[in-house]
C-alpha cells in the first residue's frame, strides 16, 4: 500500500466510526423523546367511506308558505342549522299537528297528512338544537296532556272501582243467566281508561309503538335527532326488521294494524297516524339508503330525504333567543292552536280518528293531474326518474300530503287544497325528486363500504376507549360481522380511510395482553 492512499482510509475509517457512535447515540434517547420524534399516526385527516355528493339543490323555502318559511328562517339565522335541516323538522312538526284533523281526498281516495322524513347531519350540525325548538309547541301540548292526565287518572279509578262493585251486586242479586245478562246490559260497558299523555316518541320497537297507539294518543310522532340509535336498535335487528319497515309502512298508509299476541289476545286498530322524523349521521346514513329491504319493502319510498352540506364552521354565535322571534312565535302559535283542537272520532272510541275530508280545489286537481302524469312520463325504460322509481312512484301522494299540511296550517278552518298550496307541494316534491336522484349513488355503494360504517358506527359509539380487539370485534359487534375474517377485513378498510390501525404488539386490554388490537379514531 502506497503511503499517498493512506491519508484517503484513514479520513474514511474515522468518518465510519463517527457514524457508528452517532447511531449508537440515538439508541440511548429515552422513550418520549423518541416517541416524540416519531410522525403522527392520525396526521392525514380520515378519508370518507363514500364518494362526494354532488351539491343539491337549494331548498326551497318559499313553498312552505308564511308560517312554516318563517320558521325556518328563524331557526336559520339563530340556531343555524342547514336550510334544509330546519325544514325537515318543521315539516315533520307540522304534520303531527295536522295528522288527526285532516285526510286529502283524491276520487274517492284517502291521503293522511303524515309525512316521514329521513335527514342526514353531521354531528354538531345543530341536529338536536333545531329539532327541540320544532317540536316546542308538541312538547307544550304533552305537558297540558299530562295534567289532565292526572286527573282523568283518578277519575278513571274511582268509576272503575264502582263499576266493579256494582258489578259483582248485580251479578249476585240476579237468579239465572237470563237475569244476569239482562242486569250486565242495564250496568253498561265499564269505564275506559284515559289516553297515555304522549305525543313524541324517539326509539321506540315496532311492538312498543303499537301497544303505545292501543292505550295513548290515536296520532303519534316518531322524533329522533339520533336517529342512528333506532336504525341500530332493537327495532330494525336482523329478526325485527322486516316486520318494522313493513309496519311503519302501514302507518304510513294509515292501514288498519292488526295484532295477535298469546299473552294478551288479538286486536285489531283502525283511524291511527303518524309522523315520522329521523336525523342520522353520514355514517350511518347509507346503511338504511342501501338496504334492499328497506328499498323494496317500500319505507324509503314513503320517505322525504335532505342530505344538505354540513354548516360547520360557519356557526357564529347569534345573541337572541329563537323561542322569541317573532317568526317562531307566530309557528309555536298556530301548531299550538291546531294541537289543541278535538280531531274527530269514531263514536264510542277517541282513539280511532276520522279526520275530516279536505278535497282539491278544482284548479289545484288539475295541477295535482299535470304532475302526476309528468312524473309518469319520466318513468319510463329512459326516463329521467327511471333510477328512482320506487320515489318517484309516489311523488303525487307525496305532493298531495305536504299541500294538505301546507294548506291546513295557512288555515286551520280550510276544507279545500286550493292551487296555491297544491303547487306548493309540487315545487317541494320535485325538490324531493332531485335529492333522491342525487343520493342514489350512496345506494349503490360497496357492501363491504357499507358493513365497515356499520362497525364505525358500533365502534365510536361503544363508549369502551380508542382500543378494541379484533376477538372482541366479531364476538361482540354488529350483527354483519360475526368471524375472525370478516372482522379483519372490514378493520382494513377502515384503516385504509384512516378511522383506524393496528398496533403492533398489540397491547393491554382489561388486565390481559392482546394480540391483535386495533386503535380507533374518534
Amino acid at each position: 500500500m502506497s503511503t499517498a492512499t493512506v491519508p484517503a482510509e484513514v479520513e474514511a475509517l474515522a468518518r465510519f466510526e463517527a457514524e457508528q457512535r452517532a447511531a449508537q447515540a440515538a439508541q440511548l434517547v429515552t422513550w418520549p423523546e423518541r416517541r416524540a420524534s416519531q410522525v403522527d399516526p392520525w396526521a392525514e385527516p380520515p378519508q370518507p367511506l363514500y364518494r362526494e355528493l354532488p351539491p343539491p339543490e337549494p331548498y326551497p323555502v318559499d313553498a312552505l308558505g308564511p308560517v312554516l318559511g318563517g320558521a325556518v328562517a328563524a331557526l336559520r339565522r339563530i340556531v343555524q342549522p342547514a336550510e334544509a335541516t330546519a325544514a325537515q323538522s318543521v315539516l315533520a312538526a307540522a304534520s303531527l299537528a295536522v295528522q288527526p284533523l285532516r285526510d286529502v281526498l283524491i276520487d274517492g281516495r284517502t291521503l293522511p297528512c303524515s309525512l316521514f322524513l329521513l335527514t342526514v347531519a353531521e354531528s354538531g350540525d345543530r341536529k338536536t338544537a333545531t329539532d327541540r325548538a320544532a317540536t316546542l309547541p308538541h312538547r307544550e301540548r304533552e305537558r297540558v296532556l299530562a295534567a289532565e292526565y292526572c286527573e282523568q287518572a283518578r277519575a278513571f279509578k274511582n268509576a272503575h272501582d264502582a263499576y266493579e262493585k256494582s258489578r259483582a251486586e248485580v251479578l249476585s242479586r240476579a237468579k239465572g243467566r237470563l237475569a244476569r245478562e239482562r242486569a250486565l246490559e242495564e250496568l253498561g260497558p265499564p269505564p275506559q281508561a284515559p289516553m297515555l299523555p304522549m305525543l313524541l316518541v324517539e326509539e321506540p320497537t315496532y311492538e312498543g309503538l303499537v301497544k303505545l297507539l292501543m292505550v295513548g294518543q290515536p296520532s303519534l310522532g316518531l322524533v329522533s335527532d339520533e336517529g342512528g340509535r333506532f336504525l341500530g336498535g332493537a327495532a330494525l335487528s336482523p329478526d325485527n326488521r322486516l316486520k318494522s319497515l313493513a309496519g311503519l309502512s302501514s302507518l304510513w298508509d294509515a292501514a288498519r294494524i292488526t295484532r295477535a299476541r298469546a299473552g294478551d289476545g288479538a286486536s285489531v286498530l283502525y283511524g291511527r297516524r303518524l309522523a315520522l322524523h329521523l336525523m342520522v349521521q353520514p355514517v350511518a346514513a347509507p346503511s338504511l339508503l342501501a338496504d334492499p329491504l328497506a328499498t323494496e319493502q317500500g319505507f324509503l319510498a314513503r320517505c322525504l330525504h335532505a342530505w344538505p352540506p354540513s354548516a360547520l364552521g360557519t356557526q357564529r354565535y347569534v345573541e337572541e333567543d329563537v323561542t322569541a322571534a317573532p317568526d317562531f312565535r307566530r309557528y309555536c302559535d298556530r301548531l299550538a292552536e291546531l294541537l289543541a283542537l278535538d280531531p274527530a272520532t269514531a263514536d264510542g272510541d277517541p282513539r280511532e280518528l276520522r279526520p275530516d275530508p279536505l278535497p282539491l280545489a278544482p284548479e289545484g286537481k288539475r295541477l295535482w293531474i299535470t304532475f302526476h302524469d309528468w312524473v309518469q312520463r319520466n318513468l319510463g325504460p329512459d326516463g329521467a326518474l327511471r333510477p328512482v322509481a320506487s320515489f318517484a312512484a309516489k311523488a303525487a301522494e307525496h305532493a298531495a300530503r305536504l299541500a294538505g299540511v301546507l294548506a291546513v296550517v295557512d288555515d286551520v278552518g280550510a276544507r279545500l287544497v286550493d292551487a296555491r298550496h297544491v303547487e306548493a307541494g309540487v315545487a317541494l316534491v320535485r325538490w324531493y325528486l332531485g335529492e333522491a336522484l342525487r343520493l342514489q349513488g350512496v345506494a349503490a355503494t360497496n357492501a363491504d363500504l357499507l358493513a365497515a360504517a356499520r362497525l364505525l358506527t358500533w365502534l365510536q359509539a361503544r363508549g369502551r376507549g380508542r382500543l378494541v380487539a379484533l376477538a372482541d370485534v366479531y364476538q361482540r359487534g354488529p350483527a354483519s360481522v360475526r368471524d375472525r375474517a370478516t372482522a379483519a377485513r372490514l378493520l382494513g378498510v377502515l384503516a385504509e380511510h384512516g378511522h383506524a390501525r393496528r398496533l403492533d404488539g398489540g397491547a393491554e386490554l382489561d388486565g390481559h395482553h392482546r394480540r391483535d388490537v386495533w386503535e380507533v379514531r374518534q
